[in-house]
């Protein structure tokens, strides 16, 4: 079963099949074919599953918001309009963002089983979701994935390291790595909180923690009505660098590699908004190349034991 979102007196619970045929069902409505439909539904769903309600199926609104304002173009073609034998930049035509990423997989992992070493970068792509999902696709492949993902200018919320204005996305990384059992996988923001954690917290009229955001004034606040209004509307609120208010700038720099990554280097000015929602990258390492993909997953189970053990 999966929470329902709501007031918290109003939480309903659903079946896993019923969500995910509601959620195929909502995205061909809006244009996708049924099997990117699915695609989306299934991502937005294992998001629930995986404990992130802040990313599963109560994007869907703000989904059709973006569709009926030509943000999202359900069934985007997406090409590759650049490549080398190791690399792509891949056109993902404002199709749902979780169509176009896992297309970004296919390509990196088909490449660094190729070449040993592969990274793939995005141009115009929605909104992609729990960054989670994809390095774990990489890990089903026996390869080692790591894949950011910043955000368009009006998204910039976060603060740099001593500033007052945001100047950054919540910029998330996500690195995967397989072992003989389940990967390791870390999914994380480089902000002291996502924002759709702040939206989710809206809704239940819930404060967030201490430490984590802004008024519009700049004073700290834990209140999500003064970051979110009705309709996600931004009502000019921040989010602190990771590590704050002591160590922010180790988070801000995490941000600043991010941004580099998944806006610079593809050729889009990080200054400047765009049509398209995130920007990514992805990096695959084959680690055939390296120790051999067999001694790499018993090293990691290793390292993973080791840890335990304290």
């Amino acid at each position: 079963m999966v929470n329902g979102v709501g007031k918290q007196n109003n939480m309903r619970q659903f079946s896993v099949g019923c969500l995910r045929q509601f959620g195929t069902d909502f995205f061909v409505v809006c244009g996708s074919p049924p099997a990117e439909a699915a695609q989306v539904a299934d991502h937005l769903v294992e998001s629930n599953l995986m404990g992130y309600d802040s990313h599963g199926i109560v994007r869907c609104p703000e989904y059709l918001t973006c569709v009926r304002d030509g943000r999202v173009r359900p069934g985007g073609r997406i090409t590759i309009v650049k490549e080398s034998p190791s690399t792509a930049i891949v056109d993902c035509g404002l199709n749902f963002g979780q169509v176009a990423a896992h297309r970004m997989v296919e390509v990196a992992c088909e490449k660094a089983e190729r070449c040993g070493i592969a990274c793939v970068l995005s141009r115009d792509c929605f909104h992609v979701g729990r960054l989670g999902s994809y390095v774990h696709k990489v890990t089903e492949r026996g390869m080692f994935g790591l894949m950011t993902c910043n955000s368009r200018r009006k998204f910039h919320v976060v603060v740099p390291w001593g500033g007052r204005d945001g100047r950054l996305g919540t910029n998330p990384f996500a690195f995967g790595a397989p072992t003989k059992g389940w990967p390791v996988i870390l999914d994380m923001s480089t902000c002291m909180i996502a924002a759709g954690k702040i939206a989710l917290a809206r809704e239940e009229s819930k404060p967030v923690p201490e430490g984590c955001i802004q008024d519009a004034e700049g004073h700290p606040t834990t209140d999500p009505a003064t970051f979110y209004g009705p309709g996600m509307t931004l009502l000019g609120g921040t989010i602190l660098p990771f590590g704050s208010p002591t160590f922010g700038y180790k988070g801000y720099g995490l941000s600043m590699m991010v941004e580099i990554m998944g806006s610079i280097m593809s050729g889009e000015d990080a200054t400047v908004d765009h049509v398209r929602s995130n920007g990514l990258s992805l990096t695959v390492i084959n680690p055939e190349f390296f120790c051999g993909t067999d001694v790499f997953r018993e090293l990691v189970d290793r390292f993973c034991a080791y840890q335990m053990s304290s």
